[in-house]
């Protein structure tokens, strides 16, 4: 069996406008200012966006509110990446099972009723997100190891055989910890020289560029 795990948000859909504004929204309830679309951008870019978060918010209380708010509703510039429903049925084609995995604190039937929405539900296994994490795996925040390693189980997979793409230096962290392949897109703005610090073993532009990368390492 072929497994693979891939990220929702920017690395299957473009969703950075909703993060933008469900970022907002938590700035506020913690009695802070809206950011604009310019400054938030250029501080995501830099991984720096607890830099804009309300002192009087602890990180881990701004980012769980935050993980939470961000399911349920759909941005008007929400969108599949470009490529994605061609690399999924490639993926199909070649025998890949193929497992979604979210850092949003959300139950499975928001992330199954969104994948509905944009028409990739049918190339889709199974769904697992953070909420079904257990808490103390999460050494830092986002990092989803123990998500990881619950999917390898119940599929009865390689962990060395197993391929996790992913956009954020967290992904990356967790499927190293998890003794995964992983591969980084460039499609959530963090940069190559992160991503492979991190323990990305490859990275690639977008999830388009996944069929032939397999091509060469599989």
């Amino acid at each position: 069996m072929r497994l693979i795990i891939l990220d929702l948000d920017q690395t299957i859909l473009d969703t950075l406008h909703r993060f933008y504004e469900t970022f907002n929204e938590v700035i506020v309830l913690c009695g802070g200012k809206r950011v604009s679309w310019e400054r938030f951008f250029e501080v995501f870019c830099r991984d720096e966006l607890d830099s804009l978060k309300p002192d009087n918010c602890s990180k881990t209380e701004f980012w769980r509110e935050f993980r939470r708010r961000y399911s349920g509703w759909l941005h008007e510039r929400d969108q599949p990446i470009k490529g994605v429903f061609e690399t999924l049925e490639w993926l199909r084609r070649h025998g890949f099972k193929i497992v979604v995995t979210t850092g949003r604190e959300a139950d499975k039937e928001m992330i199954w009723w969104e994948l509905r929405e944009f028409d990739l539900d049918k190339y889709i296994d199974d769904v697992y997100t953070l909420k079904e994490q257990d808490p103390e795996h999460e050494d830092i925040l986002f990092s989803r190891t123990g998500l990881l390693k619950m999917v390898i189980d119940k599929y009865g997979a390689e962990p060395e055989s197993t391929l996790f793409v992913g956009d954020y230096w967290v992904d990356m962290k967790s499927g190293r910890d998890a003794g995964l392949i992983t591969i980084g897109v460039l499609t959530g703005c963090k940069g190559e020289s992160l991503l492979k610090r991190y323990g990305a073993d490859y990275v690639i532009k977008d999830i388009s560029h996944l069929p032939k990368l397999l091509e060469k390492i599989l």
